[in-house]
This record gives C-alpha cells, sequence and structure tokens, in this order.
C-alpha cells in the first residue's frame, strides 16, 4: 500500500505528538523499548450495544463477595500463560461474544485434553440469538447469555463454521440495510446461519456461568483462588480508552500500552450522549502500576505543588481489536491492556465460570463414537491400538504379476502391468516389489495406480547410469487406497540408446475393513507471530500431519489480522515443496483475512509430513499477525 507525502508527514507530527505526550506514562512503569507507536484512528475498534451488555446484571452491592475479609493477595499476578491468542472480532460488534469465547479457551487449556481449543465465535453468536432466544434484533449480546448458550447447548470448533469479520449488509440480505437495528432480520446479525456440518459438528460444553462482584477483591480471588479469568463488560468512555471516535483528545501511547483509566467528568458526560459499550477478559492485575490521569483536554492532571497526579492498579485484561494497534507495547503482549480498578468496579458487570469436566472414560473402540472426548475415536484413537477391531488383516493369496514386458525406447506411452484384486478392503501398510533389468536407470520413471486412479511415482529417473531396478517401495500414499480393482504399473523409459525389460512385480497388503485415513486429517497451529512489514522473508508457521494417504483435496483456514489485506501473500507449501499461493494482494484496504481455502492441484500427492504457511506483507506502513491456521486433508 503506498502512502502519500500529505499522509507520511501526517504520521510524522502524529508520532511526534505521541512522543511529547507520552512523556508522561514512562515515569509510571515499565520500559517498553523501541516498539512503535499506534495511532488510534488507524484501528477500527468495535463497540457494541450497553443495553445488551448489561442486561440482567444484578447490581455489585447485591453480590457476595469472593474473598476473605482478612484476604491478602500479592501486588501482581496473572493467568496469561493458560490464555489462547488475541483475536480480533473483525468490523462486528460482538465483544462480548469474543471475551466469552476467551473465557472458555482458558478454561479448556487449563482443563488440559484439548491442548490448543479454537472455538467458533461465529456459531455463538448464533447460537445466543436463535437458540438460547436472547437480543434478537441487535448485533450485542452479554456473557451471562453466551455462557447460557455454552452451557445448554454447546458451540463448535472454529474450523467447523469460521468467524466473519464483517457484518451482513443489504447485498446479502435486502433487510440488512434499515437504518434501525430493531429494523433488521436477525439473520444479519449472526450473518446467516451455519452451514449443516456445522450444526452436526462435536459441540462443547462449561458448567453453568455466574454473575461475581466487581469490586477488586472478588475479581483477584478468582482470578488468584481458582487461577480462572472474569469476563468484564461494561460502560464505554471514549477518552478514558483513546478510541478514535472521542471527541476529546487521546493519547497515542496510552492506546499503545492499553492503559484504560477512569473517565473525567468531560468524557462522561459526551460518552453517555452515545452510549456504548465493551467487554473484555480480565486476567491478572498489577497494585504499584501508576499512570498519570489526564482531563478534557488530554493533559496531564496536577497537583497543587505541579506534580502530575496518578492512578494507581490496573487489572491487567485481554481485548479483541487484534494485535497490529491497541496494546502494541504492553509487555503481555499486543492485545493486552491495563485497566483502573476504579473503572472496573464503578461501570463493570462481571461473569465467569469453573473449568469443564470432559468425559474421560474408556473410548469404545468400534463404535464411530470420540467416547473420552480426546477428539479421536475408534481406531484413530491410540488408546483402541490393541482392539481387535483397528488389527490389520493380511490378503489371502500372492498378488504378482511374472509375465516379461519389454520396455519401449524412448516412448512416453512406456509398457503397463496389471494386477487384478478381487478381495474387500483398505490399505493399511502396503508395498510394491519391482524387477526391471535396464543398463541406465537414470532414463526411467516407474509409476503405481490404484483402481481409484491414484498416481503413485515410484522412481523418477534418479540413479544415473546405475542397472537394473530391483527394489521394494513403500510409499505413504498407498494407505487408505481402496484395494479392490485393477492396480496397473506403469514403465517409461524417457531416452534413447538403453533398452530393458519389466521382469515382473508384486504387491503386498495388511488391510483394514474401514479406510484408515479416509476422510480428514487435520491440523492446526496459534503462532500469534508478527508478519514483518515490507519484508519479502514475511513469517512461517509449520503444522505437521503424522497420518497417511493419497490426497484429494486440501482445506487451508486462516485468520490473520491485517488492517490492508491487500498487501500480503499467503502461500502454503507441502510437504513435497509444492507451493500454492491462497491470497496474493487481494482485498484492496479491507481489514483481516479470516478465510477458508480450497486446493484441489495437489491430488494424488502424500498427506505425510510437514506442512508451511507462509505470509509475506509487501508493502509498508500496515502491520499485522498471523493469528491460526488449520489444515484439512482429505485423503483416500
Amino acid at each position: 500500500m503506498m502512502m502519500t507525502t500529505k499522509t507520511r508527514l501526517m504520521g510524522l507530527l502524529l508520532a511526534l505528538l505521541a512522543l511529547s505526550v507520552g512523556a508522561c506514562a514512562e515515569e509510571s512503569g515499565p520500559a517498553v523499548g523501541d516498539l512503535p507507536v499506534a495511532e488510534p484512528g488507524d484501528s477500527d475498534a468495535p463497540l457494541s450495544n450497553l443495553d445488551a451488555l448489561l442486561d440482567g446484571a444484578p447490581d455489585n452491592d447485591k453480590l457476595p463477595s469472593e474473598a476473605k475479609a482478612d484476604q491478602v493477595f500479592p501486588p501482581t499476578f496473572d493467568v496469561v500463560a493458560s490464555q489462547s491468542p488475541v483475536k480480533s472480532q473483525g468490523s462486528r460488534g460482538v465483544c462480548s461474544i469474543f471475551s466469552t469465547t476467551a473465557l472458555m479457551e482458558h478454561l479448556y487449556i487449563k482443563e488440559g485434553t484439548i491442548k490448543v481449543p479454537d472455538f467458533s465465535e461465529q456459531f455463538l453468536q448464533w447460537s445466543v440469538k436463535e437458540e438460547v432466544g436472547d437480543f434478537k434484533e441487535t448485533d450485542g449480546s452479554n456473557a451471562n447469555s453466551n455462557l447460557a448458550a455454552i452451557n445448554r447447548f454447546g458451540i463448535v470448533d472454529e474450523i467447523s463454521w469460521p468467524y466473519q469479520s464483517s457484518p451482513w449488509t443489504a447485498a446479502n440480505d435486502p433487510g440488512c440495510g434499515a437504518e434501525k437495528e430493531e429494523q433488521r432480520p436477525t439473520a444479519c446479525f449472526t450473518n446467516g446461519a451455519p452451514p449443516e456440518s456445522a450444526k452436526a459438528a462435536r459441540r462443547w460444553n462449561l458448567p453453568r456461568g455466574r454473575f461475581v462482584s466487581s469490586r477488586v477483591p472478588s475479581v483477584k480471588a478468582i482470578i488468584q483462588g481458582k487461577q480462572t479469568a472474569v469476563v468484564a463488560g461494561m460502560t464505554f468512555f471514549y477518552q478514558s480508552w483513546n478510541h478514535r471516535k472521542s471527541t476529546l483528545p487521546v493519547n497515542s501511547t496510552y492506546w499503545s500500552e492499553g492503559y484504560v483509566l477512569p473517565p473525567n467528568a468531560k468524557d462522561r458526560e459526551l460518552s453517555l450522549a452515545k452510549r456504548a459499550g465493551h467487554s473484555i477478559l480480565l486476567v491478572g492485575w498489577d497494585d504499584n502500576l501508576e499512570v498519570p490521569l489526564v482531563d478534557e483536554k488530554g493533559e496531564v492532571v496536577k497537583d497543587a505543588q505541579g506534580n502530575a497526579v496518578k492512578e494507581k492498579g490496573f487489572f491487567l485484561f485481554k481485548n479483541s481489536w487484534g494485535t497490529a494497534g491497541f496494546g502494541i507495547r504492553n509487555p503481555h503482549g499486543a492485545g493486552y491492556g491495563w485497566i483502573a480498578y476504579r473503572y472496573i468496579e464503578e461501570f463493570a458487570s462481571s461473569t465467569t465460570a469453573d473449568v469443564p469436566r470432559l468425559n474421560l472414560g474408556p473410548e469404545v473402540c468400534d463404535d464411530g463414537k470420540d467416547n473420552n472426548d480426546d477428539r479421536q475415536s475408534d481406531c484413530d484413537d491410540p488408546k483402541c491400538s490393541s482392539h481387535a477391531a483397528c488389527a490389520p488383516q493380511p490378503v489371502g493369496g500372492e498378488l504378482s504379476n511374472r509375465t516379461p514386458f519389454e520396455i519401449p525406447d524412448n516412448n512416453p506411452n512406456g509398457v503397463t502391468s496389471t494386477i487384478e484384486v478381487g478381495e474387500e478392503g483398505f490399505v493399511l501398510t502396503g508395498a510394491v516389489d519391482i524387477d526391471i533389468e535396464h543398463p541406465f536407470v537414470g532414463d526411467l520413471i516407474v509409476t503405481l495406480v490404484s483402481p481409484s486412479g491414484a498416481a503413485i511415482v515410484l522412481h523418477n529417473k534418479t540413479g544415473e547410469s546405475d542397472d537394473n531396478i530391483k527394489a521394494s517401495f513403500e510409499p505413504a500414499s498407498l494407505v487408505g487406497q481402496s484395494v479392490k480393482g485393477t492396480w496397473s504399473l506403469k514403465v517409461v523409459d524417457t531416452a534413447n540408446e538403453d533398452k530393458g525389460t519389466l521382469k515382473g512385480w508384486s504387491l503386498t497388503f495388511d488391510l483394514t475393513n474401514e479406510p484408515t485415513e479416509g476422510g480428514e486429517l487435520h491440523g492446526e497451529a496459534s503462532p500469534g507471530v508478527a508478519i514483518p512489514d515490507n519484508d519479502n522473508a514475511g513469517v512461517t508457521s509449520k503444522v505437521a500431519l503424522s497420518g497417511s494417504g493419497a490426497i484429494d483435496k486440501v482445506t487451508v483456514n486462516v485468520d490473520i489480522s491485517h488492517p490492508f489485506i491487500g498487501d500480503l501473500t499467503v502461500t502454503l507449501v507441502s510437504p513435497s515443496g509444492t507451493e500454492v499461493v491462497l491470497h496474493k494482494e487481494a482485498g484492496g484496504g479491507a481489514d483481516n483475512l479470516v478465510k477458508a481455502f480450497t486446493v484441489s492441484d495437489l491430488a494424488g500427492a502424500s498427506a505425510t509430513g510437514d506442512w508451511t504457511l507462509r505470509v509475506v506483507d509487501n508493502a509498508q506502513s500496515d502491520a499485522g499477525t498471523l493469528n491460526r491456521w488449520s489444515l484439512d486433508v482429505t485423503v483416500r
């Protein structure tokens, strides 16, 4: 993305202004090194419907304290280590959906069965409105209703219905063009209904949620005592958050640090005239952190002696505005922030839930279900390795063709020899033995073709002037193939002068009654790494697939936070080194790339090994993050 001279000058002026107002912040807390300062005006930072966010929330005074009267807390504490990566809600007002899903992922990480939980915010938004029946006439919701949906109905994995970062418009449904929210169909707030595959997918639940007091000792007691986070939904004050829609001056350094101060009187007045809300996940605290207060002019408040008046004591929180702007200088990572104790006590409603208890009973190895909730069922579960239903079944009789065939010299049609297999079954392990007489094996290409048509190259012009091929091959892409039908071995001599003979070949299989690697192999990664700006090297992330089989189709889901996706090139690299470009500098100034890509170019190749996703930012000025990606490979 190119910058005009005017844009560059404005950026320089804003940076100088940020440094001047930020000097006071440096008195207050930890050094942040040479990290950049973000501009609030560069971020969409969507807000939520305040009425929905606080609907049904009891007064803090009516809730019991979670802390003992004499309980003493350490000055600092956090549960950041058990958090999933920071996500971005894009341009939709669904912050409570994201803060609740962040709580759920955190609780599943603590439970430990699922190592990298990633649940569907898209599905939760639909479930709250269509299954629970709450807030059908607004984009907003609240943690209480969200947790009720998760508890009663459950939600699916992100991969089953990936989040769509932009809301539906009149282009999707004419009703979405209505001026007022209450005039729009519910589908406008849920972006339609989940696909049937998502409705049929495995759902994950939590214990019932509950309101908790937003008083500082109560929140601390939950975070430290249970070591679990707390969702806080609150009234939004624009200057306090240094938001781009504030009519009062904002502080770019505070925005970059993630500092949220209590509102001054003018901020209260103006913000309440355009009411909005926001929801976050409280994950820790720092009693000693001090940040200078600012007045309605954005200037540091001074006492009678001319000293800066500072706010002391802040909760650490995880936000849902991505990792490219808010909190990019926060010591706990981009996207985290600090919010004053006073703000939470006065303006927030808090909710939490307990760690789930999954069914960890024995796996039943022949019922088609995941009985122990480890996302592996029947023979895919290592616990079933010794079960009779999962034992290899050898093919009876000799599978060979010993008829010799002369190999035509320098002829692309080559020679083909076949073996008929009448037995039913799917390959669990397999080997191909070939016996070829030839004085220059570097001329030869030898290919096995299965009954399904999958072509598996066994030998491809290697060995140069070596003579003869008498060897056994065990290609990984044999696994999962149906054995019944005609198997073919094709030998092509690609050069003149040297002639040879296919003397014979044979097949050896161990079988199973079901396709062991049929369906999908799944892998995922949540690197949460920054994408280098204007750097051809980009950033890479690997996913290893340990299953085997010949590729039929590949589906790649990517979640990238970036304010200008037209800068990006996203490439998938298969285990064999084949590169497939998924996204190349498309989308212009649209923000965030959250999308599923279908790849068919790799059909017939092996799925086993390391798959790599490479993301390159090809232009200056806009930084982003590779949050997560997943890989589903259909094999045969």
